[in-house]
Formats: C-alpha cells, structure tokens, sequence
C-alpha cells in the first residue's frame, strides 16, 4: 500500500527549480506552469519545444550545469537531466535545504510524485501507481478521459453558481444558527396539504414543496431548503457530454 498524500499544490508564487533542458524537463515545466508556477530552469542548452516556452513566458533561464546551492531557497526541485549521478546530487541537496524534489527517473530518491493528470476546467483527475508503472497510469488516464468531458466541465460552472446563489441567500451565520438549534420532533406531525388519494385516508393530498420554516423558496425546476441541508436538482443541472 502506498504512504503518498494525495494533494493538488498551488504553486503561484512559489520557488520551483527545474533541473534539465530536453524533452523530460519539458514535459515537467509544462505541467507546473498550468498549475500557476513560474519554474526557474538550470541546463545548459534546452530543446526547442522548451526554448519556446521559456521565450513565450519570459521563464528564468540559466544556461549553464547544475551547481551546488542552486537548491538552497526553493521550495519544489524537479531533477530531470539524463544522468543520474547529476538527478542524484540535485535530489540530496533539495532534501537537505528542504525543499519537495521530484526526480525523474528515481522514484525511490523523490519525495513527492507526478500523478498522470486530466484537466477538464475546474475539474481534475489524477491517477499514479507510486512510480512502479507510469505507462500503466497513462493507459488508466485514457480511460477515464472518456467521461471527464467538456460537458463534465460546463456541469461545475453551473453548480458553482448555483452554490453562490445559496451562500448569498444563506449566510453562514444563518447556516450555523440552524445547525445548532435542535427542532423537536413531534410524534403527531401535521397531515400535509393534499392532492391525489391518500392510502390512509381517502382524502387527497398535496405535498407541500415548501419547507415549515422562513427559510424555504420554491424554484421552478429545483427545490433548497436551508433548514433541511437538503439540495434536490433537476438532472439537467449535470450534463455528461
């Protein structure tokens, strides 16, 4: 069983040192750019799909090897250059200064791993194995990539708005307040309004959407009762495609 912690970082404003300039070190400053860094690279040349990044967003480059202290002061390391001994000295050194490294092409000398991610929007997945099989994380990432869709991500948009609506109508005092109150239970309940035939009764009954307390509302295609913490949405809120 694996002992990582599962956690997505925001890394804007944080130090990140990049080790390495070819097609690995590429592929790392891409993702930890998306997640909001501006990494910091070391290497003496890059490869072209790096170069245009590091010129597109104005990335800190130091055209030159690896040197002992570049580690000092930052907070995430990615050692990914082709020799080992070099990812070996840049994963030591971030230990000691305290700093999270990732290297590359050694699981065992990372302290923290790269999950093969799906971004859809505000939505993310990620699957890892712990570093024993990236390609098979790949494969598991293709497979969910077929329900992690733009509709998927269109669904959150319309779930945070509609969340912002509650928040707005709700304060959290209000919230708190009716979390603490202890509303007792009476062993008679009302018979609510009818219409239809009641099995009991005969009579016809109409079940009331709106809640006994001040805090109910009725909408037209979804019902939210604070009092309760009960959200009923139609299912056009969420859309799989």
């Amino acid at each position: 069983m694996s002992s990582l912690y599962p956690v997505l970082l925001d890394l804007r404003g944080a130090r990140v040192l990049v080790v390495g300039g070819g097609a690995v070190a590429s592929r790392k400053v891409d993702t930890l750019v998306e997640s909001g860094g501006r990494p910091e690279i070391v290497a003496p040349d890059l490869a072209a799909p790096l170069a245009v990044t590091v010129e597109r967003l104005g990335l800190s480059w130091a055209a030159r090897p690896y040197a002992t202290g570049d580690s000092r002061g930052r907070q995430l390391v990615v050692a990914a250059t082709h020799r080992r001994d070099v990812n070996a000295l840049v994963a030591r050194e971030a230990r000691e200064h305290g700093a999270w490294v990732n290297v590359a092409d050694d699981p065992e000398a990372s302290t923290f791993h790269v999950p093969a991610a799906i971004r859809e929007g505000d939505v993310t997945v990620a699957v890892s194995t712990g570093g024993a099989s990236p390609l098979l994380a790949g494969r598991l990432r293709e497979r969910i990539a077929d329900i992690v869709t733009p509709g998927l991500a269109r669904s959150i948009e319309r779930l945070r708005a509609a969340r912002s609506e509650v928040q707005a109508r709700w304060p959290p005092p209000c919230r708190a307040s009716r979390r603490r109150r202890q509303v007792p239970v009476d062993p008679k309940p009302p018979r609510p309004r009818s219409e239809g035939v009641s099995a009991s009764t005969g009579r016809n009954v109409q079940r009331s959407t709106r809640c006994t307390t001040s805090c109910a509302i009725r909408w037209p295609r979804r019902r939210l009762t604070c009092c309760s913490r009960s959200w009923l949405t139609s299912r056009t809120l969420i859309s799989p495609r």
